[in-house]
């Protein structure tokens, strides 16, 4: 076979490039065109990235060093990238295979007695067998069938869609009140508010944009990348709903840049949607992320948009006052949007009929680690933790359970009946979060699952604000040097002075352990 010469590797490049605007914006869909063309970011490609979109190359390159899934050089044909997240380090117990360590790659449910391992140079998900995917999108049963129901065959239907618009975008917003529908991705705020403040913020700003947030890089979670799989049409269909009520005529569909299958995905689906004249009038792009944590925070995705370093924003003001290009941006994860059709199909009544008064509908819960059934739920918001884990099956003792991800905070088994609910849901660090639950079992232990979490937090860390660039990594170590004295110095520093909400949370997790487990832990 004839290797590519590095003349052909940029004329595909320039070839490539010639489909983008020559804007700064593009930077990042620039970028992945590097990365695509040569497998890693050749400094000579990003010298022809920077020419086509007028951008500084030194600020390309700060951009492109803010992403922590480009690599700058090539990886080896035989190398092995081992996933280090949580779920896996669990699967691997004490015999984790020497690899290039990868923080996550969201297969967390195919974890079983091995850490997910993936062989070569090719892209993430083109290298691992169908099988493994099987397993990492299992539905676990037991569970309720509401977003989890396939709306659309091959013909998208969009009958929530024909729905709304028999009605005004004012009265849909009403409705959508009326159903009592909160954020899905983690913050639980109330839709119709964020809603309602873009379109108020319309009259002084411009038209908005809506934001389909897909990027879910969250360790442990998987639910977002199961519905765009599985019935990206379902997520359509509430884009395009959610754009009628803000009066928006374009939104992006953010996804994380490893989840290939669900931006093929999407894009077929945009296609089949286009096709049926479902999105006349309305312009959805897809954008893939590129890594990072903090690229889960609102904030980091305007800015990463916009072709800027994914680091946060100072607030106010807030997206839905001044967001992308500084118009109105109301910022929905992907399954808060797959809620939106059935709402309108069957009406806000029909969604409170489960979950509590405050709190209606179901949750996407995503379960991994010690546990026999692995994979996805759809489940009432409110239920008990212990009704979940008996679902669950655990294969062994559980010392504990932790929730939200590294934001997020453990519950010991003496708390397994605290129900899942939006907020802190024992007051003392336990989120909910974007729903992921993993197990953990007394062999592994509550003390190497903490360290994991404080590791992630400081490995992961944007360096933007001092507190958390600092305060991260030395909390790290001094948990895993039993420094108890510098750790709670370090956790209202920590807490009060971060930027933004991943690292005022950083410190949850610890919090969160010392409440659960008091002296047992630390």
């Amino acid at each position: 076979m004839t290797e590519t010469t590095p003349q052909e590797q940029l004329e595909k490049l320039r070839t490539a490039l010639a489909d983008l605007p020559r804007r700064r914006s593009q930077a990042l869909p620039a970028l992945h065109e590097v990365d695509h063309v040569y497998g890693f970011l050749d400094t000579a490609a990003l010298e022809e990235v920077a020419r086509w979109i007028h951008m500084p190359r030194a600020e390309l390159f700060a951009v492109a060093t803010s992403y922590t899934e480009f690599r700058w050089r090539p990886l080896a044909p035989d190398a092995l990238r081992v996933c280090r997240g949580l779920s896996c380090r669990i699967a691997a117990g004490d015999a984790a295979p020497d690899g290039e360590d990868h923080e996550c790659m969201f297969l967390c449910a195919a974890a079983d007695r091995d850490p997910i391992t993936v062989r070569g140079a090719g892209r993430l998900e083109d290298s691992l067998d169908a099988s493994v995917f099987e397993s990492a999108r299992a539905l676990v049963p037991g569970g309720e069938s509401r977003v989890t129901v396939r709306r659309s065959a091959a013909h998208p239907q969009w009958r929530g869609w024909q729905a709304t618009m028999q009605l005004s975008p004012s009265d849909a917003l009403g409705l959508v009140q009326r159903a009592g529908l909160l954020g899905r991705g983690g913050a639980y705020f109330p839709v119709h508010l964020k809603w309602g403040g873009a379109v108020d913020a319309s009259t002084r700003n411009g038209q908005p944009y809506l934001v389909a947030n897909g990027e879910e890089g969250e360790p442990g979670t998987f639910k977002d990348r199961w519905l765009m799989e599985s019935d990206p049409q379902r997520i359509l269909e509430g884009i395009r709903i959610a754009c009628y009520v803000l009066g928006a005529a374009h939104a992006f569909w953010y996804i994380n840049g490893m989840a290939d299958r669900s931006a093929a995905a999407a894009q077929s689906a945009i296609a089949d949607a286009q096709a049926a004249g479902f999105l006349d009038g309305l312009t959805v792009e897809i954008r893939r992320g590129a890594g990072g944590y903090v690229c889960g925070e609102e904030s980091v995705i305007l800015e990463s948009i916009e072709g800027r370093r994914a680091v946060p924003r100072l607030k106010p003001p807030y997206p839905t006052e001044r967001g992308l290009w500084g118009r109105p941006t109301a910022i929905n994860s992907v399954e808060t949007l797959a809620n939106l059709p059935d709402i309108f199909e069957y009406g806000p009544d029909w969604f409170r009929e489960v979950g509590g008064e405050s709190t209606p509908g179901t949750k996407l819960i995503q379960l991994s680690g010690a546990f026999r059934n692995r994979g996805v739920i759809e489940l009432p918001l409110g239920i008990p933790v212990a009704k979940i884990i008996e679902l669950a099956q655990p294969t062994e003792a559980l010392a504990g359970v932790t929730m939200g991800g590294p934001s997020g905070g453990f519950l010991a088994p003496g708390h397994f009946d605290t129900p899942i609910a939006p907020g802190a849901m024992d007051g003392h660090g336990a989120l909910l979060g974007a729903g992921g639950i993993i197990g953990i079992p007394q062999s592994f232990g509550i003390e190497r699952a903490l360290q994991v979490w404080a590791d992630y937090n400081a490995n992961e860390s944007c360096g933007k604000c001092t507190p958390c660039r600092e305060g991260s990594g030395r909390m790290a170590e001094a948990l895993a040097d039993g420094n108890w004295a510098d750790v709670e110095a370090l956790i209202p520093l920590i807490t009060a002075g971060s930027l933004c909400g991943l690292g005022q949370m950083a410190a949850n997790p610890v919090t969160s352990a010392r409440h659960q487990f008091g002296g047992s832990i630390l």
